[in-house]
């Protein structure tokens, strides 16, 4: 892409250099949310859609359970929180689901570039999770999924510079990255955010009790960060 796109940086790269530099990334959040939103609705728009019947949910639902008791045997911190994690996501099963449809599947700064305007954000890898068969990656989901993993995205940013040589606090950062995405989307899609909380809640918990047992097996140093998480999301959502 960077090759026929002249100019383009790493999104990730950008989003840790203005958070050690303290530099407000709140609009560039918000049009990233935006960007996201036009993509949602562009692949809806190309592709088939379907409504996320009882089979479609139960079985989202039961692959969260199932990375959950992997994590809860690997990691005693994970254990302590089981129940309230198992809370989160009978709420998230007992709620009401958008139509599912096509998404990124995979999403986080990674997969973005920053380009010049008037182009803005574009989005790359379109493959899905790799972890997940080949047959599985191109299946409607829900477009939450996506929104999620990019939250997680901008945690990530502030414990990876919290993690530097010389440790800079990017938690302010990274809270108002985090809303100015979440509002970005919502208006570029009209969806209600807070009337979908409990699905986004689960979702992103779900990746985040990804990304202990993925840390723990590779970088052990850094399990602090989804670790942080989990008790975070346990703690909003009233459990």
């Amino acid at each position: 892409a960077q090759e026929f796109l002249p100019g383009l940086d790493d999104a990730w790269r950008v989003a840790l250099r203005e958070a050690q530099a303290g530099t407000p990334f709140g609009d560039r959040a918000e049009q990233l949310g935006t960007a996201l939103a036009d993509v949602h609705r562009t692949l809806a728009g190309a592709l088939p859609t379907e409504p996320a019947d009882g089979s479609r949910r139960a079985t989202a639902v039961a692959t969260m359970h199932t990375r959950l008791d992997t994590a809860a045997r690997e990691v005693p911190a994970v254990a302590d929180h089981a129940d309230a994690i198992r809370a989160v996501y009978a709420r998230a099963a007992d709620a009401i689901w958008p139509d599912l449809q096509r998404i990124h599947g995979d999403l986080h700064l990674g997969q973005v570039l920053a380009a010049p305007d008037p182009r803005g954000w574009v989005f790359l890898d379109f493959e899905g999770e790799p972890l997940r068969p080949i047959d599985e990656r191109s299946l409607p989901d829900v477009t939450l999924r996506d929104v999620a993993g990019m939250l997680r995205s901008f945690d990530y940013v502030a414990g990876a510079l919290a993690h530097d040589a010389e440790p800079v606090d990017a938690s302010a950062w990274a809270a108002e990255a985090r809303a100015r995405f979440l509002d970005g989307y919502q208006r570029g899609t009209g969806a209600d955010l807070a009337g979908h909380s409990a699905l986004l809640d689960a979702f992103e918990l779900d990746k985040a009790v990804y990304e202990v047992v993925y840390e723990t097996r590779n970088r052990p140093d850094w399990v602090g960060i989804p670790l942080a998480a989990v008790a975070r999301l346990v703690g909003d959502s009233g459990s």
